[in-house]
């Protein structure tokens, strides 16, 4: 799932298929639509957009190694 949302995006819904995977996982509902996509929020697409840019650069890590700070890239968030 991850991987997918990596490699897409663009995306600004995720698929039934996926939002059905996600609930089944964590046990919780995502508040999907009247067709069972998901949404993301704008909050929820700069932080895909953040990981996924940090990824193309060389990785992302939670300790802060090889990490790439917000305001050091904010210009990328926006395409």
């Amino acid at each position: 799932m991850q991987q997918w949302v990596l490699a897409n995006p663009g995306c600004l819904v995720l698929p039934r298929t996926l939002v059905n995977r996600v609930e089944a996982s964590i046990g919780e509902s995502l508040h999907a639509d009247d067709h069972g996509e998901y949404w993301f929020s704008g909050e929820e697409l700069v932080f895909l957009k953040a990981r996924r840019r940090a990824q193309e650069l060389g990785g992302y890590s939670a300790d802060g190694q090889g990490s790439i700070r917000w305001d050091d890239h904010a210009e990328m968030l926006d395409r």
